[in-house]
């Protein structure tokens, strides 16, 4: 029976899980760039994830968004806090962040999957902006104080009722494009 869960349509979200999981390891690793390279493989993944299902499935399969949604805390919510951590921002302040981070990550999921009416925008930043602005803050905020401050913001933003429009497809293809060329920097440059 469980077998028959494991469709075509969930592939991309499994990779994202990887990427995800791998990134963590790297974490434990000390290999904060290359887990940061995860967490945007991560991201381009969660962003295509939806469209590919739904040319492969013409209509909406719950299993998948709940896999989707399962990733998104994996990949969103905790492997950012890791990178925190190997980075070496380990003051109980920080900790008290991680926390508010992924409860107010995971909040949002849940009213996301309850409440997703809304074809055009999301209400409350998605936790999978993470996977675009924690690369940013790692390479801009050299400072534990401003990295923080950045986290605590992001995480409110989730909560907040703040609209957010949904990205177009030619806006994914251009934000996985600013990725991998940011990566190329972090891997090389920093």
């Amino acid at each position: 029976m469980i077998s028959n869960l494991w469709k075509k349509s969930n592939i991309v979200t499994f990779m994202g899980i990887a990427f995800s999981i791998v990134g963590i390891c790297l974490c434990f690793l000390g290999n904060i760039k290359y887990a940061i390279i995860m967490l945007m493989l991560g991201g381009i993944c969660d962003g295509f994830d939806g469209p590919i299902a739904r040319r492969i499935n013409k209509e909406a399969n719950p299993y998948g968004i709940q896999i989707d949604s399962l990733a998104d805390i994996v990949g969103s919510g905790v492997l950012p806090v890791c990178i925190c951590l190997a980075i070496g921002y380990k003051s109980p302040i920080d900790m008290a962040i991680y926390v508010f981070f992924i409860i107010c990550g995971i909040t949002r999921l849940s009213y996301y999957n309850v409440n997703c009416s809304d074809k055009d925008s999301f209400s409350g930043m998605p936790i999978t902006s993470s996977t675009m602005l924690l690369p940013w803050m790692y390479v801009l905020c050299n400072n534990e104080i401003a990295f923080m401050i950045g986290l605590t913001l992001l995480s409110i933003a989730f909560v907040s009722g703040l609209k957010v429009k949904k990205p177009s497809m030619k806006v994914k293809v251009a934000l996985s494009i600013g990725g991998a060329i940011l990566g190329i920097a972090i891997l090389f440059l920093i």
